[in-house]
């Protein structure tokens, strides 16, 4: 099977070093290291944001380089950190701009696990850090939504968990899930060891800027290689489906 997305010895100066991994149709790839690994680096050079010293992207068996910035914009959406917007637009206004119907309309896959219909005519400028990465994530997925209806759509998400609550990040990461299982693909980087290893169908282990391990959620995560990366005591525990993670002891400050 040929990969949506291939990285063949991806290299950017001081952050990425021969990185190489490939995403396939229908993948939920979690991206998980700790501060300053590269995942976010990775993430912007994948979707094209960034251009690397060596090494090639391609996407659908075509280098990057080949899509046009329309093309790109209408098969793979971005979602980056958050960013301060100073304009006081309303939530509706603003998502908007990435409807395809004249109105704005928010599929009910996303209402549910978002749930923003409440605060749809505050402006932005007034919404919580939660509330604005609820409406960022829906404006990722609308503007590539007819895509993702035909599960043919790319969605390139970094840390969209970052500033919910424990209730919208199992949500997002349900969406997700049920995103890729209609033939989409997501790369999305995370914090949360326990929620991403339970959530996805390939994890990516980072550190200073070279994979580390990358396959299935139980190859990848194992004691040695979290103990490895993180540098904290690890327990790792198969049960039936589930993979449990704890954290035993952190680094001792004396």
């Amino acid at each position: 099977m040929n990969a949506v997305i291939q990285v063949s010895d991806l290299e950017i100066e001081k952050r990425l070093n021969g990185v190489s991994v490939n995403a396939q149709k229908g993948d939920c790839i979690h991206v998980i290291g700790p501060n300053g690994a590269g995942k976010s680096t990775l993430m912007t050079a994948i979707a094209g944001l960034v251009s690397p010293d060596n090494g090639r992207i391609t996407f659908k068996g075509k280098p990057l380089e080949y899509w046009s910035l329309a093309e790109l914009a209408s098969m793979r959406t971005v979602l980056a950190q958050q960013l301060e917007l100073s304009f006081a637009l309303s939530v509706s206004e603003y998502l908007s701009f990435y409807s395809i119907s004249e109105s704005l309309i928010i599929p009910s896959m996303l209402e549910t696990a978002l749930e923003i219909a409440t605060f749809l005519n505050k402006p932005i400028t007034q919404l919580s850090g939660g509330e604005r990465q609820r409406v960022e994530i829906c404006r990722a997925l609308l503007q590539i939504w007819p895509q993702l209806l035909k599960g043919e759509g790319i969605a390139i998400l970094d840390e969209p968990l970052q500033g919910l609550d424990i209730r919208h990040q199992y949500a997002v990461a349900t969406l997700v899930q049920t995103l890729c299982s209609k033939g989409n693909t997501v790369i999305m980087s995370s914090h949360d060891i326990g929620l991403s290893v339970n959530y996805c169908s390939q994890l990516w282990l980072i550190q200073q800027g070279n994979i580390v391990a990358s396959g299935s959620p139980s190859k990848v995560a194992t004691q040695f290689n979290l103990e490895k990366v993180f540098e904290c005591h690890f327990s790792v525990n198969q049960k039936n489906n589930f993979l449990e993670i704890q954290v035993c002891a952190p680094i001792t400050l004396e």
